[in-house]
Parts: structure tokens; sequence; C-alpha cells
């Protein structure tokens, strides 16, 4: 059993290892162009901060809900 386990992991690591060369080898960054669409993207976004204002002020509120929620009600024990 235990020879078992030990292949399993030799192939798991094999495939993992593989992957990870290939990866570097296919997405070098020195090689081909600058996309210059997500550049736009990121310029844009950076200058329209109230999008993210916004986002981050919903996200602090539904955060507060939850936590409202989760605590119980006072007086509720009579």
């Amino acid at each position: 059993m235990k020879r078992r386990v030990f292949l399993n992991l030799l192939i798991v690591f094999v495939l993992l290892t593989a992957g990870l060369l290939l990866f570097r080898v296919y997405n070098n960054p020195s090689q081909g162009p600058v996309l210059e669409g997500s550049a736009g993207f990121r310029a844009w976004f950076w200058e329209k901060r109230s999008l993210d204002l916004i986002v981050h002020v919903l996200l602090v509120f539904g955060g507060s809900l939850g936590i409202a929620a989760i605590l119980p009600i006072e007086g509720a024990d009579d």
C-alpha cells in the first residue's frame, strides 16, 4: 500500500514540475507584445476611484450587517 501511495505522489510531483516548466517556457515575459488593453483598463480604473470607493463602502456595509445578524438580540433571553 505504501508503494502505491509513493507512486501516486511521485506522479503528482512529476506532473506539477512539468506543468511549471511548460508555464515558464510558454509565458516568458520577454517574448511577445505587451497588451495595451489591459494597461488602458488599469489606468482608467486608477483614475476612476469613485467606483472603487463605492464597492468598498458596500462591502463594509454588508459586512457590518452580517455581523449584526450574527449577534444575539438584547432582551431575547426573557
